[in-house]
């Protein structure tokens, strides 16, 4: 029973390659009787970061740290003026539940023949960490969705049993800022991998009945003229397929189709090529666009001035040593000593100055930026996000109630609006943004989605010395909803 419920689900694995010769993809409505078709994992709800969904996805000219890196590669090599050290590192952890997916894909229900999956059939975890050193930032984004679908059917023992299906794209990132980091470009790889087991609690491991893997890549750049109210950003993300690495069971038919009793599995799943473009404005009197500054910098001058002491007090003990080593005598090695000694402590007090005076410039950049700064600001922003077509495609819902949906037939275009302001100084933000939901089905419509957002702070904690003994930590939180659709997003991270 185990093998052949493998066999059904582990067709999703099976390379693209394999080329099929029986029947074509037959007209919509009807019974998926080949494998000649590939399945459409395109999202058009915004399924992201807390802040991202409550700008309603338009944050690719704002993208910063790991809670923009899903919109725009080049977020990796951001550095705003909070850290002012030469290195920096973030972490994050996103949550996305969609509490009424009825209607996830904007299908309109045509495949499932008006039967929806259960509101609890999804949900999406994203975690992340960059590191960056001065203008340079390397990272990794997680972006796994988990989908639980109940009462599947083994095709051979009808058993009933629960279906787990799990996508997992892996964006290894890395981004350079130019021009002081004015201009910002970013690259990455990302890794999509598919997995579906069979078990009756998600905390238990399953059979690991499918697998596969596929390889795309990923662009962005950023433009954030110093001292400028407004920034630019653009990504693109090449259409991404599997089957560059697979493992399963299927049967394969004397036409070439791959089969689990009666169930047809595709070929493969696919990502269609994805852009984007974004527009940003700040209002109010918080500066905007603010230059990285490290510590190191501000001091320059005083820390060079102390590199000055130090090589005269060199010069001065070479001289001295010399002269002892002349003079000679029953007592040089001892005079020496004496000398060496009393150098060294001058070298250490220049090395307690300069560490104090790194120290002073830090403390200084970060209380600008914390408490003197003023805290007022209104940000617009707008984006436009374009799907490319896809050749032979169904929905996901499609592949799973095995009746053909053709998706991905049209371009399909998104525009996004989102606003952004702190209504309570260094404690609260709050954000509301709405944007167009193309539909990549012709049996169904666009939808309009409202979005909000917030962002609260709570305490300090250095996490046992990892961060700044002023390191505050927030929660964030985000609602979407559209027609048959609801989702909550929550995450954890720094305030900034």
């Amino acid at each position: 029973m185990r093998r052949s419920a493998g066999a059904w689900l582990a067709g999703t694995l099976l390379s693209a390659w394999t080329v099929g010769v029986g029947a074509q993809l037959g007209p919509d409505g009807s019974p998926i009787d080949t494998s000649d078709y590939s399945v459409d994992l395109t999202r058009g709800v915004v399924v992201s970061t807390s802040r991202v969904v409550g700008l309603s996805g338009a944050a690719t000219s704002l993208a910063q740290g790991v809670e923009g890196g899903l919109q725009n590669p080049s977020a990796v090599a951001y550095r705003g003026p909070q850290w002012p050290d030469w290195y920096d590192y973030w972490l994050a952890l996103g949550l996305t539940y969609p509490f009424d997916s009825g209607d996830f894909y904007n299908s309109g229900g045509f495949a499932s023949d008006g039967q929806p999956l259960a509101d609890d059939s999804t949900f999406f975890l994203i975690p992340g960490a960059y590191f960056q050193m001065w203008n340079l930032g390397i990272g990794l984004t997680v972006d796994a969705q988990f989908i639980k679908l109940d009462g599947v059917r083994d095709p051979m023992g009808n058993a009933q049993d629960t279906l787990r299906l799990r996508f997992t794209t892996f964006h290894i990132q890395v981004g350079y800022g130019f021009v002081d980091g004015q201009l910002i470009i970013g690259a990455g790889l990302r890794i999509l991998r598919q997995r579906a087991y069979l078990s009756t609690d998600f905390l238990v491991r399953g059979e690991d009945v499918s697998q596969t893997l596929g390889l795309g890549a990923e662009v962005g750049l950023m433009l954030r003229p110093h001292h400028k109210p407004w920034s630019l950003g653009a990504a693109i993300f090449p259409q991404l397929s599997t089957g560059l690495w697979n493992r399963g069971n299927a049967t394969e038919t004397p036409d070439g189709d791959l089969v689990v009793g009666t169930f047809f599995l595709p070929r493969d799943t696919r990502l269609p090529t994805t852009g984007s473009a974004g527009f940003s404005y700040q209002f109010g009197p918080r500066p905007t666009n603010p230059p990285w500054i490290s510590a190191g910098t501000l001091a320059a001058d005083e820390l060079a001035r102390i590199d000055r002491r130090k090589e005269r007090l060199k010069h001065r003990e070479e001289e001295e040593l010399r002269a002892a080593e002349q003079r000679g005598g029953p007592d040089r090695e001892l005079c020496l000593q004496l000398i060496e000694q009393r150098y060294a402590r001058k070298y250490e007090e220049l090395k307690r100055a300069r560490k104090a005076m790194k120290k002073l410039a830090w403390e200084q950049l970060r209380k600008q930026y914390r408490w003197d700064w003023p805290r007022r600001y209104y940000l617009l922003t707008a984006d436009l996000w374009i799907n490319g077509r896809l050749k032979n495609a169904v929905g996901v819902e499609s592949f799973l109630f095995q009746t053909v949906q053709r998706s991905g037939e049209r371009i399909t275009v998104s525009p996004r609006l989102g606003f952004e302001t702190e209504v309570w100084p260094t404690r609260m933000k709050l954000r509301v943004g709405t944007y167009l939901e193309p539909s990549r089905f012709a049996q169904s419509s666009a939808r309009l989605h409202g979005t909000f957002g917030f962002d609260i702070s709570l305490f300090k904690w250095n996490v046992f010395g990892l961060w700044p003994d002023d390191y505050r930590w927030q929660i964030t939180g985000a609602i979407d909803f559209a027609r048959s659709y609801g989702a909550f997003s929550f995450g954890i991270g720094g305030w900034y």
